[in-house]
């Protein structure tokens, strides 16, 4: 796979990131309405999305293991699955997203556009190689019913 750096040790890097940025360049703080009430719902919907996801690949005995998609034993299509292939990482992007909005800083969005393709090139993409191999037609019509982030 083309991974190179966890998803996880991924988000952690866009966050010590747009806090940097935030202190560097304190000028191009924004004034967005109600930043704590929207960083709030968006943390809150990432935590639902991300645990409705991990309890969805329980359910189907798969793994979570971004690291071995090869483990892989079903292709999950019910629930959150059903809106988005990749909801675990779109709750890291949600995460991101309320981090943005709570700091209401403007450095705060090519971080977040780096994660994007950054993910996409490097963890999904590869991931979805995978998983075609694993399971053929399949997957295939899954990914024509669903799209990748939403």
């Amino acid at each position: 796979m083309d991974l190179k750096i966890i998803p996880i040790v991924q988000v952690f890097i866009s966050i010590l990131l747009m806090l940097a940025f935030s202190k560097l360049w304190p000028e191009l703080t924004l004034t967005w309405p109600a930043n704590y009430l929207i960083a709030q719902l968006l943390l809150a919907l990432s935590v639902f999305v991300g645990l409705a996801a991990i309890l969805n690949f329980r359910k189907h005995k798969t793994t979570v293991n971004p690291t071995k998609p090869e483990a892989s034993s079903s292709v999950v299509t019910s629930g959150i699955y059903r809106f988005s292939r990749n909801p675990m990482y779109l709750a890291m992007l949600l995460a991101l997203i309320s981090l943005a909005y709570f700091l209401q800083h403007l450095a705060s969005l090519p971080v977040i556009l780096i994660f994007i393709a950054y993910m996409t090139r490097f963890q999904i993409i590869p991931e979805e190689k995978m998983l075609t191999r694993l399971f053929g037609q399949q997957y295939i019509d899954y990914q024509m019913k669903v799209r990748r982030w939403l």
